[in-house]
């Protein structure tokens, strides 16, 4: 891939977070000698503590105002940290709901009462936030919700249903709308809340998913009192705040998504030339993989460049645009395909479960094709982004 050229100013910036990841980083990073935990809690409370140790020298949020905590990271300076990040093998922000989608709208709409209570604690994973949108009767039609929020004097009274809520069985904090009025059109009296976790009549409920983990949930809420003061934003004006939400969600993730989509690319062609076929033949000389190998190639690249496009678009508006409906619609689908390449090229050996003796590559393989089966659903289906894609980037009809 041709290097890019940057300013001075880039080039430091990117020597220094290079520099800090070289020092800071524990012993052994990169190779066998360290492992994350295997149990999960003890893998969070790790990750928690990695995000603290980032946040205090100000490499978490970095794109937020440095009154907030963060370093006013210019466009080119994000997608320097991200791929310094990406390279160096540093696994995704525990709290990186809290950092990409809470914590900007609450730059822009929250009170200063709440970005003083809220914002420091999700720079330094003191609470971990999740996004309540989808909910069993209105998932790509978000404006459908029926959760609704009574008002009664100083608190609104919830009483609903969230689902597919990432994170929420660890998670401390729920951002997400609820109906307070139900006279105008759908898109209007919905009201942006965040709600405790822990509060009387919220059950959550973890939903198992086929590769066994369980990262989604079901939220019910049964009478659950919230705060006038956990309003975000004006009651009956959570649709323009959730849209400040939505539109910072996808719109630099293209960068680490192609360099791990990359080295995903280089394991899986590592494997085609030690894995044989029945005659013999390393599979990496089969005509039909090695086609597959190459198109996969080209993916990798189309990723970036319509990342890049993207962030050109951002830089002359000067906001997130619809065009980041394309980075995920195609970076979803090739997911997809990246894993069914990875299961024919292992073979026989890449249906194995993690643990067994004969699975390829410690059974990795057949359980991130399992896992793969959700990235044309989480966080915005494929027909959603087509339809942003054909009414606001095409200019086509809006879908009845």
């Amino acid at each position: 891939m041709t290097r890019e050229i940057y300013s001075e100013q880039d080039e430091a910036f990117r020597q220094e977070i290079r520099s800090w990841l070289g020092a800071n980083l524990p012993e052994g990073w990169g190779t066998r000698d360290f492992r994350l935990p295997r149990d999960r809690v003890e893998r969070r409370e790790w990750l928690r503590w990695w995000q603290a140790k980032m946040a205090k020298d100000r490499w978490v949020a970095i794109h937020w105002p440095e009154e907030f905590g963060g370093r006013d990271a210019t466009l080119t300076q994000q997608i320097l940290y991200h791929t310094e990040m990406a390279e160096h093998r540093v696994p995704a922000m525990i709290g990186r709901r809290g950092l990409n989608m809470a914590g900007p709208t609450l730059i822009v709409h929250g009170t200063q009462e709440q970005q003083e209570r809220f914002l420091e604690r999700i720079r330094f994973a003191e609470d971990l936030w999740c996004t309540g949108f989808s909910e069993p009767d209105a998932g790509s039609d978000l404006a459908s919700l029926r959760t609704r929020g009574e008002l009664d004097g100083d608190s609104i009274v919830v009483n609903g249903r969230k689902i597919w809520t990432s994170g929420a069985h660890y998670g401390d904090l729920l951002y997400t709308l609820v109906r307070t009025d139900s006279t105008g059109d759908k898109h209007e009296g919905i009201t942006c809340v965040v709600i405790p976790l822990s509060a009387d009549g919220v059950d959550v409920q973890p939903i198992r998913r086929n590769n066994g983990t369980s990262e989604f949930n079901e939220i019910t809420f049964d009478d659950v009192p919230v705060p006038v003061g956990n309003v975000i934003g004006e009651i009956g004006d959570g649709w323009r705040v959730a849209r400040t939400s939505l539109a910072h969600e996808h719109y630099t993730h293209f960068v680490p998504s192609q360099l791990n989509f990359a080295k995903t690319l280089e394991e899986i062609i590592k494997l085609a030339k030690s894995t044989k076929d029945a005659s013999g033949r390393p599979r990496s000389e089969l005509p039909w993989l090695r086609e597959r190998i190459a198109r996969a190639w080209v993916a990798t690249r189309l990723v970036r460049i319509n990342g890049m496009r993207n962030i050109a678009k951002i830089v002359e508006s000067g906001v997130p645009g619809p065009e980041g409906s394309i980075m995920k619609l195609f970076g979803q689908e090739e997911e997809k395909k990246l894993y069914e390449l990875a299961l024919d090229v292992a073979g026989e050996r890449g249906i194995f479960d993690r643990g067994a003796p004969l699975a390829a590559d410690r059974g990795k393989w057949g359980f991130g094709y399992l896992g793969s089966r959700a990235a044309t659903i989480g966080g915005g289906t494929s027909e959603m982004q087509r339809n942003t894609i054909a009414e606001r980037v095409l200019g086509l009809p809006h879908d009845p």
